[in-house]
């Protein structure tokens, strides 16, 4: 599938996602059902914008390696510097040096989400906790804080999320 069919079909899912506010737009309460519809749908654009990262880089990959090919053929005395394996996606390397505050590589969402499932609505507890990982020097360590100070049902929407960041966060 090329780039612009890809990006049809996730501005299809944003409008989509655009409307399914609208519809709820003017409601006090709203149903348990557009939460679940809206994260999902984020999920699918959010994982489809890592999948065209993805395949960019190997693109620019590619292109790299059949320049350094022909730059060869035309002056075997030029040799450029060996090109670098990537092993992740490049904004998560971005987001790791600029984030290095665990805290402030979470999304407004997933604060709202953390605040709520794991601490009860206490947002100085939270806080308290992130400074704390902070100060963890490995996962297994922030992992052992977490399960010794908090009830964590990691199997949860809120225990996943938590555990992929902070995975990011560590590795």
């Amino acid at each position: 599938m090329t780039f612009k069919k890809e990006i049809e079909q996730y501005l299809e899912q944003i409008y989509i996602l655009e409307e399914t506010f609208r519809k709820v737009q003017n409601m006090d309460t709203l149903p348990l059902s557009f939460f679940s519809a809206s994260i999902d749908v984020l999920n699918k654009l959010k994982q489809g914008v890592y999948e065209l990262e993805s395949a960019q880089l190997q693109h620019m990959m590619k292109h790299l390696k059949e320049s350094e090919e022909q730059l060869g053929d035309v002056n075997e005395s030029f040799k450029p510097a060996p090109m670098v394996e990537t092993t992740g996606f490049l904004s998560d390397t971005i987001a790791k040096k600029i984030y290095a505050d665990f805290s402030k590589s979470l999304t407004l969402n997933h604060r709202f989400m953390f605040q709520r499932d794991l601490f009860h609505g206490n947002t100085e507890e939270m806080n308290k906790t992130f400074t704390q990982l902070n100060s963890c020097h490995s996962l297994r360590e922030a992992l052992d804080y977490l399960n010794e100070n908090y009830a964590i049902q990691w199997e949860s929407d809120s225990g996943i999320t938590l555990r992929d960041l902070l995975d990011k966060h560590f590795a």
